[in-house]
């Protein structure tokens, strides 16, 4: 493997733990999961292990500081009205993947080794096009704390406006 791309790699992770939190813990993921693409290469079973006990450091640090990142990002996002089935339904997502993870994976392993692969690419394409779907329909609160709420427009405020129209 050439030196200046594993240079360019981690530089690139580097500068991006300069990044907002959520990005930081994303590139924790991404560095570890390289690092097994990397493990999957070598020959020896020595490197391989080292590199896989290093992986799983890299991706344990990065999910303790998704726990601390992403708690008050949804608290941030949820409306008022809102806010306890928000935060019931972000602790459900993780609790209900550690149940039923173990699962679904013993039985697709089961059934074939493979299975366990397209799923989870499955898994990953359909969340990734429900996220593009979203689009904009996430709202972001410094923008709408710069931008006034839409005011309400009576009939007397058009009367006013068409006959200043008119008079000019």
């Amino acid at each position: 493997m050439d030196d200046a791309w594993c240079e360019a790699l981690f530089a690139s992770a580097l500068q991006r733990s300069a990044a907002p939190a959520a990005e930081s813990v994303a590139a924790l993921f991404a560095i570890g999961l390289l690092a097994v693409l990397l493990a999957t290469l070598t020959s020896s079973t020595l490197t391989a292990t080292t590199v896989l006990a290093g992986v799983a450091i890299v991706i344990a640090i990065g999910e303790c500081a998704q726990f601390i990142v992403l708690g008050p990002i949804v608290a941030d996002l949820a409306p008022p009205h809102l806010f306890g089935r928000y935060m019931s339904l972000y602790g459900l997502s993780f609790t209900a993947g550690v149940a039923l993870g173990p699962a679904v994976g013993g039985a697709l392993l089961a059934a074939s080794p493979d299975a366990v692969w397209w799923g989870g690419a499955l898994a990953a394409a359909l969340t990734g096009a429900g996220l593009l779907r979203l689009g904009d329909r996430i709202p972001d609160p410094l923008l709408q704390a710069q931008c006034p709420p839409p005011q309400a427009v009576t009939a007397a405020d058009m009367d006013s406006a068409r006959h200043s129209q008119m008079n000019s």
